[in-house]
């Protein structure tokens, strides 16, 4: 539901291309017009607690519960999912333009992926402009779920929200799914990376080691890239994380959260 970089040919047929997040088009910064979530070198200086995945500082709301599916093998983190109740938001963020946007052109095509397969898509308006409201294929024939599918362009980078539970059908509903997505940091870093591509993730330090006596709330321009996630322990699991073995998704997988 997210390709890779593409761009229309002449005659409207999408051709393949390698494409890179370098700008082509001169210096002009790419505008954010959003109060959060934040590029980190625009982030204000509030001091809230974050869990630092790399290129996500997600902020630490009471109440919210944060979980981490990963592959048990390679270590590497898959999926970010905040959950409030019955309401849940899954957290994915790629490469962008330096000076434009991917979220018009990627809405389109992930609408017409869902149209002409299993599932549909409609769009409207919310908080963050246009959006997709979304009828998902739950695996079971002709079983679906509501979902809302958000897209907020950063500079150098693309966040991809979706929304199932309770706020897929109450906007509202969720008022601190709403307030951790308002707090969170993306960031980015200085390397090239393919257009689309994700943005690297890891496990934060409260999983990976709960004992660590130091306080990470709000840490000062960290490197985000400087552990590999393939090196990250998913198995020491310390206080307020939950095992979660026998809701594992898939063989292979660990899921733990945070809350």
């Amino acid at each position: 539901m997210f390709g890779r970089g593409r761009r229309r040919g002449s005659r409207g047929r999408r051709e393949p291309q390698e494409s890179y997040d370098r700008d082509t088009t001169g210096d002009e910064e790419f505008v954010v017009d959003h109060d959060g979530p934040h590029d980190a070198e625009q982030a204000p200086h509030d001091h809230l607690r974050r869990l630092d995945l790399g290129s996500l500082r997600i902020p630490v709301v009471e109440g919210v519960q944060v979980q981490f599916q990963v592959d048990q093998e390679s270590g590497q983190l898959l999926t970010v999912t905040l959950t409030d109740g019955p309401s849940a938001m899954e957290l994915a963020v790629f490469a962008a333009p330096k000076s434009a946007g991917l979220w018009d052109e990627v809405r389109a095509e992930i609408a017409e992926s869902l149209r002409t397969g299993q599932g549909a898509a409609e769009e409207g308006g919310g908080p963050y402009g246009s959006e997709l409201r979304l009828q998902l294929p739950t695996g079971t024939p002709g079983e679906f779920m509501p979902g809302r599918m958000l897209g907020i362009d950063g500079p150098r980078w693309f966040l991809r929200v979706v929304l199932t539970g309770h706020v897929a059908l109450d906007p509202v509903g969720a008022p601190l799914l709403a307030e951790a997505l308002r707090d969170l940091v993306v960031v980015r870093g200085d390397q090239a990376m393919p257009l689309r591509d994700p943005l690297p993730l890891k496990l934060p330090r409260e999983v990976t080691d709960p004992h660590d006596p130091h306080d990470h709330t709000d840490p000062p321009d960290p490197d985000p890239h400087h552990q590999d996630p393939r090196n990250q322990d998913p198995r020491n699991l310390g206080p307020g994380v939950e095992r979660t073995a026998a809701r594992m998704p898939a063989p292979g997988v660990r899921t733990a959260e945070i809350g």
